[in-house]
């Protein structure tokens, strides 16, 4: 009997237990509310003509940059497919990486530009906020790859 009362107060301990991980697992707040262009836009508070502008720019940069990403993923994929190519020499090697690496570069001026075109429609309020922006999400930075730094 008291086996029986001892299992029951464990079961319905573990259930409960259950049902508060799953509320806070679905109830977690979603740190990023929708696309970055929303959270620059709110966060300079544009004015209609301003987010009419900010949103012009914001479509020329995403077709720009996905214009650059996907002539870098086409190198790398021919790159990738000549393994095991004997007739692929060191030269077209070194041909593929610099045109990867200057659409690297291409990207990063791009963004650059993509700021300063952003900053062009700013009063000076805004130019300050932007500017506040950059800098944290300098900070940040993209995730490392690969395994860490040997200390």
């Amino acid at each position: 009997m008291k086996k029986n009362l001892l299992l029951t107060i464990l079961l319905v301990f573990l259930m409960v237990m259950n049902g508060v991980l799953l509320f806070l697992v679905l109830n977690k707040p979603d740190k990023r509310k929708g696309p970055p262009r929303m959270f620059i836009s709110g966060q300079l508070g544009f004015d209609k003509g301003q987010q009419s502008e900010f949103l012009e720019i914001d479509r020329i940069h995403h077709l720009k940059m996905r214009e650059i990403s996907n002539r870098s993923r086409d190198l790398k994929e021919y790159l990738f497919s000549r393994i095991g190519d004997t007739n692929f020499t060191e030269q077209k090697l070194d041909s593929i990486t610099n045109l990867i690496g200057r659409l690297s570069a291409d990207k990063e001026n791009e963004v650059f530009s993509y700021f300063k075109r952003i900053e062009s429609i700013c009063n000076k309020d805004q130019k300050i906020k932007l500017g506040i922006i950059v800098q944290q999400a300098l900070k940040r930075g993209p995730k490392p790859h690969g395994p860490p730094p040997p200390h």
